[in-house]
């Protein structure tokens, strides 16, 4: 399966300061309910409520098919004073280097401001639709199902975030059993799309897109006007059922944030796209998908 990720940028310049981060002790949330894993028909999500009364918040991840990154939401009080698009810091344990990040702002029902990030890779960061420095070298994916990578989760102690102020630590703990549960989650919607999981797990090749630049502009034309004078950004997930003659049969789209003007013809305009097939074991083309996240952004 190749991964990537279309931004598209508005007209619109918006210009902000470069945090100056404080040296503040860290507010710390303990997990105060079990992990709930939630086993939904298009994505899997699996979150937690920490810190107890007005000071509750909430963690959860989510993916909507096989990856190596993981869609990652925080949201309580502590995120009031945090702005979307601003430079922040992101890191899962003592010594990381925090990865340098832009995360859009939004908001949970029951728990108010919330950060959200798209797609985060706890080694590597996150990609450049989420402000990040590091986007994927598609080149270099996996040709088969992507899975996150539960080994290097042992060694996360917290998901920690800083913009301004003092830094905001979730105590989650090891999260290697919850990417396990995460990993088994996405190969079940991969079947419920009808796919052959384990011949995608053997997979030679994955489907690649032949002709992105035509399709990225056909998608950026569809940037509403009436989106960007509300300033509205923001993200959405789309997966694609793949043939083995290269075209598109179904098309599954997700918003990751809510907007009020913003709409995304990502489907339709995939209905334009060239693949060349995923290859199984024989170098036989098969049914396969392709995900990606299209990014609404005003620059």
């Amino acid at each position: 399966m190749l991964r990537s990720s279309l931004v598209f940028a508005g007209a619109v310049a918006i210009t902000s300061p470069v945090a100056a981060f404080a040296d503040d002790d860290p507010i710390v949330l303990e997990r105060s309910t079990d992990w709930n894993v939630d086993f939904a028909p298009n994505k899997c999500r699996l979150a937690a409520a920490f810190g107890e009364g007005e000071d509750r918040h909430l963690l959860f991840l989510e993916q909507y098919g096989p990856n190596e990154a993981v869609g990652l939401t925080v949201a309580g009080p502590s995120f009031r004073k945090f702005r979307s698009r601003r430079e922040t810091e992101l890191f899962f344990y003592e010594g990381q280097q925090p990865h340098e990040t832009e995360p859009f702002k939004g908001e949970v029902e029951g728990f108010g401001d919330a950060v959200i990030y798209s797609s985060v890779d706890l080694e590597e960061g996150v990609g450049l639709a989420d402000g990040g420095a590091n986007d994927e070298d598609q080149s270099a994916d996996p040709p088969g199902l992507e899975q996150l990578d539960a080994q290097f989760a042992k060694r996360v102690q917290f998901v920690a975030l800083r913009q301004r102020g003092p830094e905001v630590r979730f105590a989650t703990g090891p999260l290697d059993e919850a990417f396990k549960v995460m990993n088994t989650c996405t190969q079940d919607l991969v079947r419920q799309m009808g796919l052959d999981v384990d011949g995608l797990l053997s997979a030679t090749r994955g489907p690649d897109l032949l002709n992105q630049e035509f399709v990225a502009r056909r998608v950026q034309r569809h940037y509403s006007s009436a989106a960007l004078s509300r300033g509205e950004q923001g993200m959405f997930h789309m997966r694609l059922i793949v043939n083995e003659q290269g075209e598109m049969e179904e098309c599954f789209m997700s918003a990751a944030t809510t907007t009020e003007k913003l709409e995304s013809p990502a489907c339709t305009e995939f209905e334009n796209a060239e693949f060349s097939p995923a290859l199984d074991t024989n170098g036989e083309p098969m049914r396969s998908y392709y995900a990606t996240r299209i990014t609404y952004v005003i620059n």
